[in-house]
């Protein structure tokens, strides 16, 4: 016997009556233009389901816009301009409209009600057409997963905009903050950098920050973030920190990590030609940094939808971020249905937007581009981050890593370039990081030691004879 299977005939989320009485509402107030500064940051257009209701909040918007008096006659009038009158059901139907409404006073709950409706229809949109995709199998399970997360966790935004806060409640909240401050002698508010001479400029990263290192090629910019990356999960083993390499594999960049933690020449990693104190200062290193919460994601031209879904399974399951660093900018993949530098643009808001809703400092990593290099001054600028577009205006800090040996090299008329002597003072050499944007500080030069063969920057008052005693 063929199983039996019965079809339930399911409606399209909708309720007309609560439409009809928002749009009541509105013709019957006293104060039409105060009741739509409350009800436009509850419902748009669209969050109608019957298409007259649609044209008549539109046409109702559009008149406040302009500060036109909102009744029957001038509906009609801005709905005639598009010869939607007739599509509407005419005067007579608007004038229904005022005489189907329970109570007026309710016409905020009227609203939430017809927004409700509008979401639980954009969900099934975004299901149906999820299905779909996932039966072509034209994307890859990843990006089919991620692009489903991304578009519900946006169709569910809430009410548009909240309200304006009062300056009491504010000034009130800041001294909270400068009292707590107050408590401690140190100048670092937010999460330390471990480098002194940075935090002195920054006084810390700060949720809801978007900080920009940007560099030339093979300055070191990977090994400066890593090392931070570091600092931060071993001064707090507690603390998520999340590296998205996107242009280097996880064991290189983990490699990177162990021999700056255990001050181990990265050659004599990569070959395994270590002596017995580098196998031992490796064991040391490798349980260092296994106690920490250091998560990486090296998945190659990921999208920023992949990496905002990522990162909000992992807070959800963590309960917080402590840091997050995306290398590099300019490899995250794009939509490809616009120019690049609008693409980066995008990419650089949604980064921005990712810190705000995660209340976590973000730092990712920027080429600059080649113009810095025909300039006789080669200190980066603004100006030179490749495709910028708005990465300057997002970032609230804005860092350029600059190595004066790093043109001294190439520049070099030596008559022995080989001269081990060489090799040895280009190991070590100072570099440093120039604010050029600080929002909510100074800018300045921070000024450190890069020790090339460890892959580690040092604070430059911890200075010793070998490469080794660098802090």
């Amino acid at each position: 016997m063929a199983d039996e299977t019965e079809t339930v005939a399911l409606s399209v989320p909708q309720d007309i009556t609560a439409e009809q009485a928002v749009l009541g509402s509105i013709l019957l107030s006293t104060d039409p233009q105060d009741l739509i500064a409350d009800l436009m940051t509850i419902l748009e257009p669209s969050d109608f389901y019957r298409t007259a209701h649609r044209l008549i909040y539109a046409a109702i918007l559009k008149l406040d816009e302009s500060q036109r008096a909102i009744d029957i006659l001038t509906i009609v009038d801005e709905l005639n301009k598009d010869n939607q009158v007739e599509n509407v059901g005419g005067m007579a139907y608007l004038a229904e409209l005022a005489s189907t409404v329970p109570v007026a006073g309710n016409a905020l709950y009227y609203a939430r009600i017809v927004r409700e409706k509008s979401i639980r229809r954009n969900m099934i949109d975004t299901l149906q057409s999820s299905l779909t995709q996932t039966y072509e199998g034209a994307d890859s399970v990843d990006d089919a997963v991620a692009e489903l997360s991304t578009k519900l966790d946006m169709i569910n935004g809430g009410e548009k905009s909240a309200d304006f806060k009062n300056i009491a409640d504010v000034v009130e909240k800041s001294f909270e903050q400068i009292e707590q401050n107050s408590r401690t002698t140190e100048t670092v508010t937010g999460l330390a950098s471990g480098y002194p001479a940075l935090d002195n400029l920054t006084t810390g990263f700060h949720g809801g920050e978007m900080i920009i290192v940007a560099a030339r090629p093979a300055v070191g910019k990977t090994a400066f973030v890593l090392n931070i990356a570091q600092k931060v999960a071993v001064a707090d083993p507690d603390l998520p920190v999340v590296v998205f390499s996107l242009e280097m594999p996880d064991t290189s960049l983990v490699n990177r990590m162990l021999a700056a933690e255990g001050n181990i020449n990265s050659q004599h990693m990569r070959t395994g030609q270590l002596d017995s104190e580098e196998w031992n200062a490796l064991a040391v290193a490798m349980g260092s940094l296994a106690n920490t919460k250091i998560y990486i994601d090296d998945t190659a031209g990921i999208k920023v939808t992949e990496i905002r879904s990522k990162l909000r399974r992992l807070y959800k399951r963590e309960g917080k971020l402590g840091l997050v660093i995306i290398d590099y900018l300019q490899l995250i993949e794009g939509t490809g249905s616009e120019g690049r530098q609008q693409e980066v643009s995008a990419i650089s808001r949604a980064i921005k937007m990712m810190a705000m809703e995660m209340d976590v400092p973000i730092i990712a990593l920027s080429q600059l581009s080649r113009s810095v290099e025909q300039r006789q001054d080669k200190r980066p600028m603004l100006s030179d981050i490749r495709e910028s577009g708005s990465i300057e205006q997002d970032a609230d800090i804005v860092a350029f890593l600059y190595r004066e040996d790093y043109y001294e090299k190439a520049n070099d008329d030596s008559d022995n370039p080989n001269d081990p002597r060489d090799e040895e003072q280009q190991d070590v050499g100072e570099i440093e990081v120039i604010l050029e944007k600080n929002r909510s500080g100074a800018r300045g030069t921070a000024r450190l030691l890069f020790v090339k063969s460890y892959n580690k920057f040092s604070n430059i008052e911890f200075h010793a004879e070998e490469p080794g005693g660098f802090g």
